[in-house]
């Protein structure tokens, strides 16, 4: 470069041919074939890789999601206090205690129903004959939750009864009032289709991978199960009538909550068969969808699906994680490799070929399955892309689309 003169002619030292020199005013013509390569790498990539074309075909569409088991708060029933006093005996020592209808839970001195016994002897030994009187009486301590044989047991002995026991009106596990059952229906959840790649993408490809999580609310649920808690209700404590201490849930129906992502509304409804593979365990069970409730968490968007299980035939517990399995035959769709797809995040790119190039070029994905992506807008199947989106990227730069 440091020779030069203003004539044709050769270096004198390497003995090449003195090429021209343009000045800073006199623009370099491009010609046709130079044009894809001056373009921002950002914009256009110069490769000579794989070329596929979109294929318009149907798939079965494999859908799953995390889940935990759950109590049926249906099947949720409360014990109320009938009468007012005193604990004097208390029979259940921790919350989730198994219980059956007919026991004794506890026993209470209640000056009401003492009153209401000795009204009872009166009438039978001063008004034998007024059986209307009798009847009232008795139907005033049947009110106040005593049994028929409590009662005539009354009569006989010609005795009150200081201390009187309450029985639970249900089998099932008992649990103070004040307990809130273990529940992940405020979890944020969502769940991950057969394959996909992790990234940034929002169906990555385990129960456990992108997107939102229901970790939290079924920590939440395991961590409410703890049946060591103690009682706060004490002997000695006093009671008011209609008060509600205890409350019994049936063991035997469960359900199990499961968290699948927004896009998959289209799979999931109600009465679609579900196959449910509890963690840790070998076993599977087959149920179907039987509640769909849209939910928005921490700014995502999910479907919490509830079905209900019967405990009695299975060895399911409450708290158990799951995952669940839909699998579902999609109607025909435009489909491209998952490898084909460039996930920013916000928006999904495909590369596509023009010329010698290769475009970034924004498309709408749906569902995913055994490595297929559906493309719902933004190609046809005449157009072709690069079979692999991610070998055309450039780490450190910023992808530019042509049609954002």
């Amino acid at each position: 470069p440091q020779i030069t003169q203003d004539k044709p002619g050769t270096c004198p030292i390497c003995g090449m041919d003195l090429v021209k020199k343009s000045g800073a005013e006199q623009p370099v013509a491009v010609s046709e074939e130079m044009k894809d390569l001056i373009k921002p790498t950002n914009s256009s990539v110069v490769a000579a890789i794989e070329m596929i074309r979109p294929e318009r075909k149907t798939l079965p569409v494999n859908v799953t999601a995390p889940g935990v088991i759950s109590y049926d708060t249906r099947k949720t029933y409360s014990v109320p206090v009938r009468f007012g006093g005193r604990i004097e005996k208390l029979y259940l020592k921790y919350n989730y205690q198994p219980v059956r209808k007919g026991q004794v839970i506890m026993e209470i001195y209640s000056p009401e129903l003492i009153t209401a016994q000795r009204e009872l002897l009166y009438v039978v030994s001063q008004h034998k004959e007024q059986f209307e009187i009798i009847e009232s009486a008795k139907q005033k301590l049947q009110l106040l939750g005593l049994t028929k044989d409590q009662i005539e047991n009354i009569i006989k002995t010609g005795k009150e009864s200081f201390a009187f026991p309450v029985f639970s009106p249900y089998s099932g596990y008992i649990v103070e009032s004040n307990v809130s059952l273990p529940e992940a229906s405020t979890a944020s959840g969502a769940s991950s289709t057969s394959m996909s790649g992790g990234g940034m993408n929002k169906k990555s490809g385990g129960a456990m991978g992108g997107g939102v999580q229901p970790s939290n609310a079924m920590n939440s649920a395991n961590s409410s199960l703890a049946t060591g808690g103690q009682f706060s209700t004490r002997e000695g404590m006093y009671v008011s009538t209609g008060q509600s201490l205890f409350k019994v849930v049936d063991g035997t129906r469960l359900w199990a909550e499961l968290y699948f992502p927004a896009k998959e509304g289209a799979q999931i409804r109600k009465g679609v068969l579900i196959e449910l593979h509890i963690k840790g365990t070998s076993e599977a069970i087959q149920a179907k969808v039987d509640f769909i409730q849209p939910f928005f968490s921490e700014g995502k968007q999910f479907l919490q699906v509830r079905s209900y299980i019967n405990a009695i035939a299975t060895e399911i517990r409450v708290g158990q994680l799951l995952t669940a399995h839909v699998t579902e035959t999609h109607s025909q769709a435009l489909w491209i490799p998952k490898k084909a797809i460039l996930d920013l995040g916000v928006q999904q790119i495909v590369f596509i070929k023009e010329k010698a190039t290769y475009i970034p070029f924004k498309v709408k994905t749906g569902v995913e399955t055994d490595g297929w992506i559906e493309i719902t807008e933004g190609l046809d199947e005449s157009m072709e892309i690069a079979a692999n989106a991610q070998y055309l990227v450039d780490s450190e730069s910023f992808i530019k689309v042509i049609n954002p």
